[in-house]
């Protein structure tokens, strides 16, 4: 039987501690885990620390001050529009490498509420909003996925000759008109590794994603998904995983969870090669392009000879 993979869930008050210690950093840049999970507890449920982190916030101290770590950001459309949740798993990607992904939630604990009648986003105070639901959640990784992808990177080509620095007609709207509406393009190109893993987090059946034809998820954690998660004290969970998350609580330390850790990569569990994106290290698949049909933003470029 294959071994699963070990991933990490740090909470408030880790990513605190794991940034404000170049020791910790090292340790954990050095573990061969598949991921860990920045704020958790923003999306599982969980009651606010009494301090936090911005999630892409740190992912983007890890981006610049580790080599090898991958992990998820959390995310929920209760704070941020998904165009802007977009422009930050984009610029990720860009600078880890692809070693970074979103972790979508219906609810961020930390958030503020916003209207009775349209609490997504509206929290922010920038007009607007929608439902808190499933449905929405699901909605703004749809907005994600095709955002990230209306800008592809292969569209970049430099050609001196021409002067053409950008096939900037395959750039295309994603025309998006669900809980949001969305014309797009994304102001930043795909990532070199390609569209970012998109992972959701369902602690019973009920939490699980809406089904869709156009589905963004590519990754299910939590006791109703494929990738349980065992708090830190308990033993690995029986049956058969592709990987296991392992959360710790506020009142344990992030060395208490990388003790561990490192014990369960030595017993059981796969390492997995260090500094690989993260859609390679999970072995997922390349999500499928964009309708060819999307129209495009720009008109075919010219040549510039002059350049």
């Amino acid at each position: 039987m294959t071994k699963p993979y070990l991933a990490l869930g740090l909470a408030g008050p880790h990513l605190v501690e794991l940034t404000a210690s170049q020791t910790l950093l090292s340790r954990w840049d050095a573990l061969p885990l598949a991921f860990t999970v920045l704020g958790i507890d923003r999306i599982d449920g969980s009651a606010p620390a009494p301090v936090t982190l911005a999630s892409s916030a740190v992912g983007a101290t890890l981006s610049s001050a580790t080599k090898y770590g991958r992990f998820f950001i959390t995310a929920a459309p209760q704070r941020d529009h998904p165009y802007n949740i977009a422009r930050r798993v984009a610029s990720l990607a860009h600078l880890s490498g692809g070693r970074s992904g979103l972790l979508i939630g219906v609810r961020d604990t930390y958030a503020p509420e916003g209207p009775k009648d349209a609490p997504a986003w509206g929290g922010a105070g920038l007009g607007g909003g929608a439902p808190l639901s499933a449905q929405t959640a699901f909605d703004a990784a749809r907005a994600v996925r095709a955002l990230e992808q209306s800008w592809p990177h292969d569209s970049i080509i430099g050609n001196r000759e021409t002067g053409i620095l950008v096939e900037s007609n395959r750039i295309v709207h994603v025309d998006i008109n669900n809980s949001f509406s969305i014309a797009g393009p994304l102001n930043a190109p795909e990532p070199a590794t390609g569209a970012s893993v998109i992972a959701w987090h369902a602690a019973t059946a009920a939490d699980l994603p809406p089904v869709s034809a156009d589905d963004p998820i590519d990754l299910v954690l939590g006791r109703a998904g494929t990738v349980p998660v065992v708090a830190l004290g308990d033993e690995p969970p029986a049956g058969a995983f592709p990987g296991v998350v392992l959360r710790a609580d506020f009142e344990q330390s992030v060395s208490d969870l990388l003790d561990v850790a490192e014990r369960w990569l030595a017993d059981g569990f796969a390492p997995v090669a260090l500094g690989t994106p993260l859609r390679a290290a999970l072995n997922l698949p390349a999500p499928g392009p964009l309708p060819t049909t999307a129209r495009a933003a720009f008109p075919v470029p010219r040549p510039h000879v002059a350049l």
